[in-house]
């Protein structure tokens, strides 16, 4: 049986790679256009609130058992 905690794993996983990757972007962006550095810095921010509920929720199933 799949559980929850094997569904999210990966998807923690891929949005902590997407967050590096946005690091990279937005540090690249910085010396081109502040603005738009400043906006993938905000999706950095978000991106970074849904690994953390992948993780808090992970937590909350494993008290279900």
């Amino acid at each position: 049986m799949i559980t929850a905690k094997d569904l999210r794993t990966p998807l923690r996983r891929r949005t902590h790679a997407a967050n590096a990757d946005l690091f990279a972007l937005a540090d690249a962006l910085e010396t081109v256009d502040r603005d738009a550095a400043d906006s993938v810095k905000r999706a950095r921010a978000a991106l970074f609130e849904a690994w953390t509920i992948l993780c808090e929720h992970q937590a909350d199933d494993e008290d279900d058992h």
